[in-house]
């Protein structure tokens, strides 16, 4: 639209995360187009499963510790122990089908249309 007007990146987003401690900060979401929070607990499988694994876990754990990396938090034992305490476990007894991969980033630029707002 304005092919003369230069592009500045504002704040060179590189994931959506919270800070953990001052230097410190933890990616919470891919913002993969295909939201499942409320199904698991407030915990991203996409994002926090090293494998990705939207059924459970992978069985590699060890004492709360993912098998791709000790020093990861399992994401499946954080999404079980938060089911729980919400009273939640029984949301696993859905299945989920494969992600849709279409939705990320990874799929290419994405495009949102609202019909709605369509003039």
């Amino acid at each position: 639209r304005f092919p003369k007007v230069p592009v500045l990146p504002g704040i060179n987003t590189t994931f959506i995360g919270i800070q953990e401690q001052h230097g410190i900060f933890t990616e919470e979401c891919q913002g993969c187009g295909n939201c499942g929070l409320a199904t698991f607990g407030a915990i991203c499988p996409i994002t926090r499963c090293s494998k990705k694994l939207l059924n459970g876990p992978c069985g590699g754990s060890q004492n709360g510790k993912c098998e791709v990396n000790a020093n990861i938090e399992c994401a499946w034992q954080l999404i079980i122990d938060r089911l729980t305490q919400l009273g939640q476990l029984s949301n696993l007894r859905t299945y989920i089908p494969p992600k849709n991969w279409r939705t990320s980033i990874s799929g290419g630029p994405r495009k949102l249309i609202r019909e709605d707002h369509i003039i």
